[in-house]
């Protein structure tokens, strides 16, 4: 599970979305953001929680002061393995219509979670330290439902397009390449697929390719073996695109997560 903590001032998250959950506790200063339609601004004391194919962006309500947040991404099948130990019922854990709740208890549980994960040496104290938390966020605001995540009801044919583009990411893809493939026309493809995720089908292909990337990084593969793998066009296309998606180098990605 990756664990992030930042803080940031004039960087803004473009649009993009995860394949797991997004909890954050927010610090300091206020972030705006746009999740799907919804518009609003997370202070000291928020939680939100975003699920997984939730097409999201975020910047600074006021760039001289920022924002100072952690944010936990566990995935579907780990939460959901939480939630069978936490709450009656069956079926998958669906956490509401709220996205973004004040509780400062909370939040500063979840900060403190985040320090131990990224300063403690013993794994048993971080690994605690996570599963509490993240138990203490379903049990509060998760309800086990028959409900599945967004990305499973979308259109046959938009995740038919996404199963292409997670198969043949490394390629020189076009327009009529994902089309074709899909038995859709360029427009219709295009129009549908953004109404669907919230993406670009471009901004969809990066962020699978950046996927990728942060695996083999991890793995201590180099940046410019990383970059033709991945199907960027060179070292700095991908350095260019891991910083405006994740605020931090390739080089800072695979030294934290030695």
């Amino acid at each position: 599970m990756e664990v992030l903590r930042a803080s940031c001032f004039d960087y803004r998250y473009p649009a993009h979305s995860h394949d797991e959950f997004v909890i954050a506790a927010f610090i300091r200063g206020a972030q705006r953001h746009r999740i799907a339609r919804y518009h609003g601004i997370a202070e000291p004391g928020s939680i939100m929680i975003i699920p997984p194919g939730e097409a999201h962006t975020g910047e600074a309500l006021e760039s001289d002061l920022g924002w100072d947040y952690c944010a936990f991404y566990p995935t579907a099948q780990f939460i959901n393995a939480l939630a069978t130990d936490i709450l009656p019922g069956t079926g998958n854990l669906d956490f509401g219509r709220d996205l973004l709740r004040k509780n400062t208890a909370l939040a500063d549980e979840l900060l403190q979670a985040s320090l131990l994960a990224s300063q403690s040496q013993d794994a048993l104290e971080r690994q605690c330290a996570v599963y509490d938390a993240l138990g203490t966020i379903i049990a509060r605001y998760g309800e086990r439902t028959g409900r599945s995540v967004k990305a499973a009801s979308r259109p046959a044919d938009i995740r038919k397009a996404q199963a292409f583009l997670a198969d043949e990411f490394h390629g020189r893809l076009s327009m009529d390449d994902v089309a074709s493939a899909v038995g859709l026309s360029q427009y219709h493809l295009m129009r549908s697929f953004r109404a669907a995720t919230g993406l670009s089908v471009h901004q969809y292909l990066t962020q699978v390719r950046l996927r990728h990337a942060k695996v083999l990084l991890a793995k201590g593969i180099s940046a410019a073996q990383t970059a033709t793998t991945v199907g960027f066009y060179d070292q700095s296309h991908l350095i260019n695109q891991f910083r405006r998606y994740f605020g931090v180098t390739p080089k800072q990605y695979a030294m934290a997560s030695r």
